[in-house]
This record gives structure tokens, C-alpha cells and sequence, in this order.
């Protein structure tokens, strides 16, 4: 049985992440994810015709009518930091049930998963039904992170937490809630990797019953969000198998082996029938074939730190016209190395291996992509594409490898990591509703409606149905902080004794 002062902190804390992962959701209007104009009318075709929802017109043939608030013109804003949301309001009606031509995943690009369960959650109201795909996956996200840490030993309950302090500001926070399948990839290869190497670790029988119900859950996530997820999966497998144990056991065939095992064939499969979205063996569109090998290698080499930054603030959210402020991407930087060299403190051959082989990964693909594309950095490839693996890197660089030397931070970097990252959220939340509620100007410089600090002031779009943006911003923010310091309290009880 669970003890009442291991459970209590972790749930206030996931209710805290909760709300803070809602904030989110309505800081943006649906459409603001990146392709919104394809996931959207994706989700509502994903279980075929249906009179009100979906007409796919030639089956199979990926474009089909959707609702008219599904069409590409519904996504106005896009691209345009300085449009509000208020454009979708002048040009369509959320209750129109007129269908109009969309694109959608009928030809397979994407695995249909993430699709079909989106779908399960469409009423009457599209935009009603957008939102509540957002809730759900932030739900969703929380309750597998908090049953996973509850269930796994100290040291991976540090590394789990530890990550997803470190790691999801800002573009987790923006991905997770939102109808992208992104957001199963960071959510189930974020958590995947912590909840096997506890099920493969534990030697208590329920323990084992609930973490390989969250691995496998998880692990199907993965492979139902994005083709690349399912290599990611199976490149994680294989690393928590090679931490976990040495080989000759491996080859014993024990019955725990059995769960990566299948997870591992459905990824295959996945893999080999579903078309690479990212381009691994032709590259991405839109590249110049007039660039040379030479230039292309020396100038996303150089350029290449972007898809680690990329997720902590120095990409732009959304369709690229969300910039974050310079205080968001610094403090988030701050965090993910602090904890990272924290982390480094215990390692061995293995957990070097390990990251070397997953860093690797992260550094080669996007290259790789980038060079048969003939693209630089900043055209094609983003940092959201990786952020899954670099999730599983930053956990296994907090594992400690000595039961009897865990990993541990004093008093001075437990407030500086809880001061920088509650911040940092705080201004990539206050600035990404900005964006969406007046718009704002790219360089800093705009006006005072595209700056002002007072979210309530020259507001052009926001929920009738929330309270201000001022109060959600607290509100988020606030719920946002209560989290990461109960997260940080446990990570400081927990590589003392086991809670």
C-alpha cells in the first residue's frame, strides 16, 4: 500500500501541473500548434465518414471535407506574430456545420492512433471539441508521470521528476496541450523509458502489474504520435536493456523481458509500414540544391546547438511566430545545465555509453535530414521533432548509478533551480498569450499593445468563459510553481531515503 506522505505531495503536485498544463491549453486558440490545418481535420476523418464531421470525398486519397472552422483559412494568425486570434472570430462561426476541404491522414503519413482517440472526444461543438482534446492530453500527461514516480525506486523517481522540471519549459508546456501529435510523442517517450527500467527493476509484484501497465500504455503512445517515435522507442529500449543488465541475463529469457519485446515489435512494425515524416532517407522540402556539401555541413554543424535550445526558449513556439523573451530561454538554459552537471556527479561506463549513444542520435539525425534536404537550421527540421529523445538523454544523465552515493543538490541550487524555471514559465505563459490576445512585434520594439505588461489592457481576443488574462496568467503561474517546488522537495527527500 501506497503511504499516505509518499502520495499526498505528488497529487497536490499533479493537481498543481494540471491547472498549469490548462493555462496553457487556453493560452492559444485551436490552430496554434504547428499544421494544425492537417492534425485538426486529421482527428476528425480519423474514423472515416460521418455525416456532420467528416466526408473523405475519394477514399484514401488525403484530402476530405471537415468543418468549416477546420480549414486552413480558420489558422489566419499564422505566421504573423503581430495578428491576434481575434482574426478567426470576424471570419467564421465555431457552430457552423457546413463542410469544407481540408487535408487529412487517409493516405497514412501519420500513425492513425493519436487521430482516432482525439476523435472519441468530438460533441456538437468544434471549438468546445478542440479544447477538451487539450485537456485531456494535459490529464493524461500528468496522471501517467505522477502513477510512474509513485510506482519507481528513488533514483529513477529523481530522474523522472528531474526531467520534466528541466526539460519543459517552454515547448513542452505549449506541445503537450494541444491537438499535435507531438504531445503523445513528449508524453510517452518522457515517460516510457523511467516507467520500464522500474518495471524491469522491481521485485514487488504490484509495483511490477502497474509499471508495466504505464510502460506499455506509454509505449503505444509513442508509436500511435509520430512515424520517427517509433525508432526513438526502440533506440530507448535498447538502452534501458543495456543499464539494466548485462547481456548473458538478458539471453536468459525471463518473462519481464517479454514486455519491451512486443513493444518492441509493434514499433518495428510501425516503423517499416508507416512513410518517414521527417524525410530520414530523401530530407525535407524546400532546401536550395545549389548549396553545397561543404557549406551545408560547417553551417548546421555550427548552428546545430538550436535543437537542444530550441526547446527551452530559443525556437519560436507554434507556427514559428512565438518568440520567446531572452528571460525565458536564459533560465531555462540555466536549469538544464545546473541539473545536468548535478547529474553528472555519479556516473559510470554504462550511463556514459548510454547518453553518448542517445546524444548521438541527436546530433546525426537532424544533420542528416538537413543535408539531404539541402536545408539550413531553421528550415524544416525542429526542435519539437527531437525533444522526445532529448527527454530520455536528460533522464538518464540524472540516474544515479551508486545506491549507497545518490544524486542529490543542497539548499542554494534547490531555490536557484525553483526561482529560474518558475520564472521562465512564468514569462514564456505571459508572452504566448500575449501573442495570441493583441499580437506582438517580433523585435521587442512595437507598441504599447504589443508589449504592455497588463495582459487586461487592448485585449482583442480571449475566453468569455475564463476569467481574465491577467488572472489565468496568475493562475498558471502560480499552480506552475506549487508544482515544481513540491517536485523539488521530493527530489531532495528522495536521494535520502526511498519515501
Amino acid at each position: 500500500m501506497l503511504k499516505i506522505r509518499k502520495f499526498l505531495p505528488l497529487a497536490i503536485a499533479g493537481i498543481s501541473a494540471f491547472i498549469a498544463l490548462s493555462a496553457w491549453a487556453f493560452a492559444s486558440p485551436p490552430g496554434s500548434a504547428p499544421d494544425d490545418d492537417f492534425h485538426l481535420p486529421a482527428i476528425w476523418c480519423s474514423h472515416g465518414a460521418q455525416p456532420g464531421i467528416c466526408d473523405p470525398k475519394v477514399a484514401g486519397d488525403g484530402y476530405g471535407d471537415t468543418p468549416s472552422p477546420l480549414s486552413p483559412s480558420a489558422i489566419c494568425f499564422a505566421f504573423n506574430s503581430e495578428t491576434s486570434a481575434a482574426c478567426q472570430a470576424k471570419q467564421l462561426n465555431w457552430d457552423d456545420k457546413n463542410l469544407g476541404g481540408s487535408r487529412t491522414n487517409e493516405i497514412g503519413r501519420f500513425p492513425n492512433g493519436f487521430y482516432w482517440t482525439m476523435h472519441l472526444l468530438i460533441g456538437d461543438n468544434t471549438l468546445q471539441s478542440a479544447m477538451l482534446m487539450r485537456i485531456f492530453n494535459s490529464l493524461l500527461a500528468v496522471v501517467l508521470l505522477i502513477v510512474t514516480a509513485l510506482y519507481s525506486s528513488r533514483s529513477i523517481r529523481f530522474a523522472l521528476i528531474g526531467t520534466w522540471i528541466g526539460v519543459v519549459v517552454p515547448l513542452a508546456l505549449f506541445t503537450i496541450p494541444s491537438t499535435n501529435p507531438s504531445s503523445w510523442a513528449i508524453i510517452g517517450l518522457g515517460i516510457y523509458w523511467a516507467s520500464l527500467l522500474s518495471f524491469l527493476q522491481s521485485k514487488i509484484r504490484t509495483n511490477q502489474i502497474v509499471l508495466g501497465v504505464i510502460t506499455f500504455i506509454t509505449g503505444v503512445m509513442t508509436i500511435q504520435s509520430r512515424s520517427e517515435a517509433s525508432p526513438y522507442l526502440l533506440l530507448t529500449t535498447l538502452v534501458i536493456l543495456f543499464i539494466h543488465a548485462p547481456l548473458r541475463e538478458l539471453i536468459k529469457l525471463k518473462i519481464k523481458y517479454l514486455l519491451p519485446f512486443v513493444i518492441g515489435i509493434f514499433a518495428s512494425f510501425e516503423f517499416l509500414t508507416t512513410p518517414s515524416t521527417l524525410g530520414w532517407s530523401s530530407g525535407l522540402q524546400g532546401g536550395d540544391p545549389n548549396r553545397t556539401k561543404g557549406e551545408l555541413w560547417f553551417r548546421n554543424i555550427s548552428q546545430w546547438p538550436q535543437f537542444v535550445s530550441g526547446s527551452l526558449g530559443t525556437w519560436p513556439l507554434g507556427w514559428f511566430d512565438t518568440p520567446m523573451v531572452p528571460m525565458t530561454s536564459f533560465l531555462s538554459l540555466l536549469v538544464f545545465f545546473g541539473l545536468f552537471f548535478i547529474g553528472l556527479r555519479e556516473t559510470n561506463f554504462k550511463k556514459n555509453i548510454s547518453l553518448i549513444i542517445i546524444m548521438g542520435a541527436i546530433f546525426y539525425l537532424p544533420l542528416r535530414i538537413l543535408y539531404l534536404g539541402f536545408n539550413f537550421v531553421g528550415e524544416g527540421a525542429q526542435p519539437r521533432y527531437f525533444l522526445p529523445l532529448l527527454m530520455v538523454f536528460f533522464g538518464i544523465a540524472l540516474l544515479a548509478v551508486k545506491k549507497e552515493s545518490p544524486i542529490t543538490f543542497n539548499w542554494s541550487q534547490f531555490f536557484l533551480i525553483f526561482s529560474a524555471i518558475v520564472t521562465a514559465q512564468s514569462f514564456a505563459l505571459h508572452y504566448t498569450m500575449r501573442r495570441y490576445i493583441t499580437g506582438v512585434s517580433t523585435k521587442f520594439s512595437g507598441g504599447q499593445d504589443k508589449t504592455d505588461w497588463n495582459l487586461n489592457n487592448n485585449i482583442e481576443w480571449w475566453w468569455s468563459a475564463l476569467p481574465s488574462p491577467m488572472t489565468t496568467w496568475f493562475i498558471g503561474s502560480f499552480s506552475f510553481a506549487i508544482a515544481v517546488f513540491i517536485g523539488l522537495v521530493v527530489l531532495k527527500r528522495s536521494s535520502k531515503v526511498d519515501l
